[in-house]
């Protein structure tokens, strides 16, 4: 009967011993489960900052484009940017580009390819800035103008001047004569 006694107490040793690695190999996971919760909450009120950052960012740039208050730090922190970013090569990336592109009118395509071209030209050191190509080389018939600060525009106005009267009218002598009655039609 002892053998019996100790094969009953190697079972219910082995059931304890399973049950408690059940309970350990629960907790764990109920712990590693939160542990995600916790860092996917943080992840998310980074999100939320990033994107109040990021909208502070474009309302700013926006604000420089309308102004046309760009700077060569501007252009090179886009530069850079780009650089870090992922591979145009990205389905993602290649369809968003390829979206953007499509929105483009033939004058902005044009005008894009050239800045980058030139852009191409003075970084890889092909040739110097000065030869280097840009849109005011005058590709595919687009005309760009080169402008310092605010551009003014005038309108002049339409001026409607009253048949004959003027042409009769002596330059040196001056009408001081009162209105012309209106007669009633017969």
């Amino acid at each position: 009967m002892m053998k019996h006694h100790n094969r009953s107490k190697s079972i219910n040793s082995c059931l304890v011993d399973i049950i408690e690695e059940s309970v350990k190999a629960a907790l764990q996971r109920k712990a590693v489960k939160e542990k995600e919760r916790q860092v996917a909450m943080t992840e998310e009120d980074n999100d939320v900052e990033k994107d109040v950052k990021q909208s502070t960012v474009d309302d700013a740039e926006k604000d420089k484009l309308r102004k046309g208050d760009v700077t060569v730090d501007d252009v090179i922190e886009k530069l850079n940017s780009i650089r870090s970013g992922k591979s145009f090569k990205d389905d993602s990336v290649s369809s968003a580009l390829g979206k953007y592109f499509d929105n483009l009118g033939v004058e902005e395509k044009t005008a894009l390819l050239a800045f980058l071209k030139g852009i191409s030209q003075v970084v890889t050191g092909e040739i110097s800035a000065s030869a280097a190509i840009g849109p005011g080389d005058k590709l595919a018939g687009i005309e760009m103008k080169k402008t310092t600060g605010s551009e003014k525009v005038s309108i002049k106005p339409n001026i409607i001047k009253a048949p004959d009267i003027e042409k009769n009218k002596k330059p040196d002598s001056e009408d001081t004569s009162g209105p012309v009655p209106i007669k009633a039609k017969k």
